[in-house]
């Protein structure tokens, strides 16, 4: 797969609709969920690139209303996650710093995880 083609993507009349912005493919695709419609481009892609077919992007243009409530999700899950990325990464620190002064049973008992867990942190890179 060599590039992606990006498909603006609506909701209308009860059904998705794309269109390619770029003039790459011609035309409206139309599906009754975003599964089909990823499915149908990719099949198209795949007969007017057999060599070297391009991948799917979807955008989505949606009303001012949820697309407000989408982009809110989006940020604060990018958010959890670097706060997760963050938190694991200080587990492996405590774990590492508390077993050098207690056992494992002791510093799980302290983290609130399982002496497993602190053995596996413990031994973690």
């Amino acid at each position: 797969m060599s590039k992606t083609i990006t498909y603006v993507v609506t909701y209308e009349n009860g059904r998705w609709v794309s269109r390619c912005p770029t003039g790459e493919t011609e035309g409206v695709g139309v599906a009754g969920s975003l599964s089909q419609m990823e499915r149908d481009l990719a099949q198209i892609h795949a007969w007017a690139w057999p060599q070297d077919t391009p991948g799917v992007e979807l955008v989505f243009d949606l009303p001012e209303d949820l697309a407000g409530v989408v982009a809110e999700y989006h940020r604060e899950k990018e958010l959890a996650e670097a706060h997760a990325k963050r938190a694991a990464e200080l587990a492996v620190q405590v774990a590492k710093t508390l077993t050098s002064h207690w056992s494992e049973p002791d510093t799980a008992r302290v983290m609130g995880l399982s002496k497993q867990r602190v053995h596996q942190l413990k031994v973690s890179a």
